[in-house]
């Protein structure tokens, strides 16, 4: 069976391990870049392309033929369960096969979610749409950790957040990608829901932990209240709809006390998820 394969979303914190996957792999694949731009440093990587975006219709359906199978992912967005499920139809009207969807862990659960009550609605959606699927949701990605706090790590030997001593089971992008890679190239997983989290629930103190050991010097975590938080998430000008997700969030997670982790990611890898002392390790490249 041909498995030709689109990918929509192929930069980022996913997409990119992903992207490097195939491009190691003999698979056939293709990335769609939304501008010239980004055509252009896929290219030079040597990476197939073919340009379009979502909502700019006739470019996917161009995209879509002789498409077998489309990983699709983009950042949040108001506009995105619309997005994806005009995707969906193009691609069931194109014959594409399957679609392997990055949704998030808090899709199971949405009600009050605005951002993953979205998620949930594209991914009944896909379930719906007839096409083959698998859906992925990932839990709280461990790049948030160095996207947020890497300056005050480096420069202030501390970093602030609003979780005190709850412990979520953190995931490496890197690891959410190779599940996403396994689901592409392989009908072994179809028709399921698979949460993918990393080994072990950790707290906060734990990534300062992680972090001390891999940078060498002492690293606090400092527990911000919700109110401070809040407060720190609208000072940088975001959305309603991504703040209040966000807090409402945190504060289950918060009250839950801990989320545990699933095996997920080894039962469709058969490989170990990446542990916090692992990505802090790694990280510590990057200060």
């Amino acid at each position: 069976m041909s498995n030709n394969i689109l990918v929509i979303g192929g930069t980022g914190n996913i997409g990119t391990p992903l992207v490097g996957l195939l491009k190691d792999s003999a698979e056939n694949y293709k990335v769609l870049a939304r501008s010239d731009e980004s055509a252009a440093s896929l290219a030079a990587q040597n990476v197939p392309t073919i340009r379009g975006a979502l909502g700019e219709w006739s470019g996917i359906e161009t995209a879509l033929g002789g498409i077998d199978t489309v990983s699709l992912l983009s950042s949040p967005s108001p506009d995105m369960p619309n997005l994806h499920k005009g995707l969906i139809d193009r691609a069931v009207s194109a014959g594409v096969r399957k679609i392997v969807r990055l949704s998030a862990e808090p899709a199971n659960d949405a009600e009050g979610l605005p951002m993953y009550e979205d998620h949930a609605d594209a991914d009944a959606y896909l379930q719906a749409s007839g096409l083959e699927y698998v859906i992925l949701r990932p839990h709280y990605f461990m790049q948030n950790i160095v996207e947020m706090h890497a300056g005050y790590m480096k420069n202030n030997g501390m970093f602030a957040q609003y979780l005190g001593n709850a412990r979520i089971p953190m995931v490496d992008t890197r690891d959410v990608a190779r599940a996403a890679f396994i689901a592409l190239t392989s009908n072994e997983f179809n028709g399921e829901i698979y949460e993918i989290t990393g080994p072990r629930a950790i707290s906060y103190y734990d990534v300062a932990k992680a972090f001390s050991n891999a940078l060498g010097k002492d690293i606090q975590y400092v527990s911000m209240s919700y109110e401070e938080q809040k407060a720190g998430l609208e000072a940088l000008g975001l959305p309603d709809m991504i703040t209040t997700t966000v807090m409402t969030l945190f504060k289950r997670w918060a009250d839950a006390g801990e989320r545990p982790a699933t095996q997920v990611f080894e039962e469709m890898t058969g490989q170990i998820a990446t542990d916090i002392d692992v990505f802090a390790t790694d990280a510590a490249q990057q200060f």
